[in-house]
């Protein structure tokens, strides 16, 4: 019988510039700080100080396009 694979649940949470994609665990924080509105949208852009390391590296393009860096 073959291994089950665990399915790993994602989440957009909507940004002023765009989606962040977070983990469940992440989503669920969130959630619960009541850090997001009830359609899911942050009522804060720095919700991203809150993501796990892996949600973190996952939007950095965004969160740094939200903090104004430039290249």
């Amino acid at each position: 019988m073959p291994e089950r694979e665990q399915k790993v649940i994602m989440h957009a949470v909507m940004s002023t510039r765009g989606p962040f994609i977070v983990c469940h665990f992440c989503y669920s924080q969130l959630k619960d700080e009541a850090k997001l509105d009830p359609r899911d949208r942050a009522v804060s852009d720095t919700v991203s100080d809150e993501f796990c390391v892996n949600c973190y590296d996952r939007n950095k393009i965004l969160i740094d396009d939200l903090a104004g860096s430039t290249e």
